[in-house]
């Protein structure tokens, strides 16, 4: 019989497929966080009330479902479920608007999307800690009662049950607490959606995906729950979904679903599967069996078409749903057309000895629930499609020791085996609906799932002190928190000054011989006061130990700060410090210190390592800052005899080496404060710098010189004057100056006594 008529065929067809849904979902966008410091998944740091809510809450409902199935726990965690729901509520609702808040202030909905998938890990790693707790704990009583005497047999009961069970407690556990979420969910939508302008941030299926609760997709007793026995091994999911598609394809031939050939299987399987099981095993499963039954493109690619709305197929089928779209199915040549389709699929599994299967899969959940999950569920299965005798049964279902009544049992599965073959056609109908839903939901569940689990995959849920405070010191944590004063700080770039001490050693050494306290001496004149002038600029400590002095000031977001300005005024007091502790020594007749300092500056936050709980800064700007800190050849017949103060760079020509870099230049910095190029050029975006002409400083050396000024953290406005300057050349006998357009140039925040003083005269309008 004809679906359709000819004259309509195209026609009706077209019609049909305009009144069909494609999901609408928003994709998931954890590709725009940075990987944490395993440099492969997202830290998330998940608010502690709320860990502890679901843990609680995992506990309670784990001890309710597993006095139902008869196994003893303690009344103690019965008692605690009231509060756990409650507390759980109380927490997430608060966090959850928090987030929203957050993700619209950051125009991020995809803050609000790691958030809730992390929640939702959060859930099934709690069950699945719950779980491992509990066998333990029976292993251990198991242990323990074969060697008490008399106390084995009971023991070993509690642990054999526990073992039947535990696949079915995930299942029920982690149904509940994934529905308790989604009531919270649908609470808060209209007011998540009033700050997102978006009620679901994850698809609504894709978050409450019932295939995650499954722990294995082989447990029976757990996949019957939600979907039908028959297609619980790939191959029949094939053998079912080709014939589907055989009917559906004659009248709607541009059916999006592509069948999988031989040749793309086998492609398929010499792809590689996960090498490990990750935080949820059932991910490897829900892969392996989607490469079985689906090309990789569709649901690799998350093409989504009408066939991924399970509801479509109920409406076309003319199940319990009807989309809302009430009249379609009144016109009497759709409602011909309709139960045609149903005999056509009908025939068609008739045909290919499928048609018993889809039966006893739609009765086998019912039954098995009716007889308290109780003996093995693929039995009752085959006894309903009669592949097992009565005889050959009972044998079997007399070593199950949990079924109390076997006459019944065997009463009941009669009953439904006489159901079957007595069904009237109405009766067959149902079920041959109920199964197609089954296939539908299944097929878009295991899309869904998949997604959902590759995502999860990506979130690693930090508790460790240790963990964390790498995490959050990388600026790497994604936190989500009700204290949100407490959250780090944004970093978009960092400035170190490294100060070059020398001279300690010799002064140490006749500090010793005059018998005075050096560690007192440092102390005191030296690393107390860089303290103090840490506070003064908002600068931290990276290493400070001998001769060694690294400091950093981190660059906030928004307007720019002087962040460079300020390590210019930091390192022009750490001079000034030592210079008047050099005062003081040579009063003493002690040896003088000197002093070198760099600057540099790096567009980007530092990294951070921690041993033994020290925290470690690495960055490419602490070794910029030591070269410029440094004075490489004091001695070099190019600086001149006279020179004492201050920084120059000289290149040797000669002796240019491209594999040693910076070896080529000869560096002088005597109480100088020399800067890299970034420092300077983001000085300039700091400061409204005033060039002077050298010869206003009595120069006629071609330099350039900048001044501008800037308030320290605690108000008081600091002058600074920049000197650029060329690096000469030196050909062996002399020294040579480029041209300012193809010389390199280096920068020197000036410390000479005469030209700051000559400055503030000249700005104070004295000169």
């Amino acid at each position: 019989m004809a679906l359709l008529d000819s004259s309509i065929d195209k026609r009706s067809a077209a019609m049909l497929q305009d009144e069909l849904n494609i999901p609408k979902r928003k994709s998931l966008r954890l590709d725009t966080f940075p990987r944490g410091t395993d440099n492969a998944r997202i830290d998330v740091r998940l608010e502690p009330l709320l860990k502890a809510a679901i843990e609680a809450n995992a506990r309670s409902s784990m001890a309710r479902h597993m006095r139902s199935l008869h196994m003893s726990v303690s009344s103690e965690l019965l008692g605690e479920e009231e509060a756990a729901a409650w507390q759980l509520q109380e927490v997430f609702s608060k966090l959850s608007i928090v987030t929203a808040q957050k993700a619209r202030k950051s125009s991020r909905r995809e803050v609000y999307q790691l958030f809730i998938l992390s929640v939702v890990k959060q859930i099934y790693l709690s069950v699945d800690r719950q779980l491992r707790e509990y066998r333990e704990e029976f292993d251990e009583d198991s242990l323990i009662g074969e060697a008490a005497a008399g106390g084995s047999v009971s023991r070993h009961e509690k642990l054999w049950r526990f073992s039947r069970h535990q696949s079915m407690l995930r299942y029920l556990v982690s149904r509940e607490l994934i529905e308790q979420l989604h009531s919270m969910e649908l609470v808060d939508r209209k007011q998540r959606k009033s700050v997102l302008a978006l009620s679901w941030p994850v698809a609504e299926e894709m978050l409450f995906n019932p295939l995650l609760q499954l722990s294995d997709l082989s447990d029976e007793a757990s996949f019957v729950e939600i979907y039908p026995f028959l297609l619980i091994k790939p191959d029949m999911f094939r053998s079912f979904e080709r014939l589907v598609l055989d009917v559906f394809c004659h009248w709607l031939p541009d059916c999006p679903v592509r069948r999988l050939s031989g040749d793309q299987n086998d492609d398929l399987n010499t792809l590689q599967l996960r090498r490990d099981k990750g935080d949820f095993p059932a991910y490897a499963q829900v892969e392996a069996y989607l490469r079985a039954i689906m090309s990789q493109s569709e649901y690799q690619r998350v093409e989504n078409s009408w066939f991924d709305d399970p509801g479509n197929l109920t409406w076309l089928l003319g199940g319990d749903g009807d989309k809302g779209r009430p009249g379609f199915w009144d016109e009497k040549r759709w409602r011909g057309f309709q139960g045609n389709l149903l005999q056509e699929l009908e025939k068609t599994f008739h045909k290919n000895s499928l048609l018993e299967m889809v039966f006893a899969s739609a009765m086998v959940p019912e039954l098995y629930r009716s007889l308290g999950r109780k003996g093995a569920l693929r039995l009752l299965y085959e006894y309903l499609l009669g592949g097992r005798s009565k005889k050959e049964l009972l044998p079997i279902l007399q070593q199950f020791k949990d079924i109390p009544d076997l006459d019944l049992y065997v009463e009941r599965m009669d009953m439904a085996r006489r159901e079957i073959k007595q069904a009237t056609p109405a009766q067959r109908r149902s079920w041959l609906i109920k199964m197609l839903e089954g296939y539908a939901n299944l097929r878009r569940d295991l899309k869904l799932s998949w997604e959902l689990y590759r995502a999860m995959d990506l979130i690693n849920l930090l508790e460790k002190p240790k963990d964390l405070a790498l995490s959050r010191a990388n600026a790497l944590l994604q936190e989500f928190s009700l204290q949100q004063e407490g959250e780090t700080p944004e970093v978009k770039g960092h400035v170190i000054l490294k100060a070059d001490l020398r001279g300690s050693t010799e002064l140490t050494a006749s500090m010793l011989r005059e018998g005075l306290n050096p560690a007192a001496y440092f102390s005191q004149n030296l690393f107390d006061p860089i303290n103090t002038l840490l506070q003064k600029y908002g600068a931290e400590k990276v290493f400070v130990e001998g001769d060694a002095v690294i400091l950093m000031i981190l660059d906030q977001p928004g307007s720019p700060t002087p962040v460079v300005a300020r390590a210019c005024g930091l390192a022009y007091d750490i001079i000034d410090l030592v210079l008047r502790r050099n005062r003081e020594s040579r009063q003493m007749e002690l040896p003088e210190l000197e002093l070198g300092i760099g600057i540099s500056y790096v567009a980007e936050a530092p990294c951070y390592l921690f041993d033994a709980g020290r925290k470690i800064t690495i960055s490419p700007a602490i070794n910029r800052a030591d070269r410029l800190s440094s004075c490489t050849g004091r001695d070099f017949i190019g600086f001149g005899e006279e020179r004492a103060w201050g920084v120059e760079v000289i290149e040797i020509e000669g002796t240019a080496n491209s594999v040693s870099g910076d070896n080529q230049y000869c560096r002088y910095n005597v109480n100088g404060i020399e800067l890299d190029l970034p420092a300077f050029q983001h000085l300039t975006e700091e400061l409204a710098l005033k060039k002077v002409k050298a010869s206003s400083y009595g120069k006629d050396t071609g330099d350039h010189y900048y001044v501008g000024r800037f308030p320290d953290l605690s108000g008081k406005t600091r002058w600074q004057v920049m000197r650029q300057s060329m690096v000469k050349r030196w050909d062996g006998g002399k020294l040579l100056t480029p041209s300012n357009k193809s010389g390199n140039s280096f920068y020197e925040l000036v410390t000479d006594p005469e030209i700051l003083s000559r400055t503030r005269e000249k700005l104070s309008g004295r000169n």
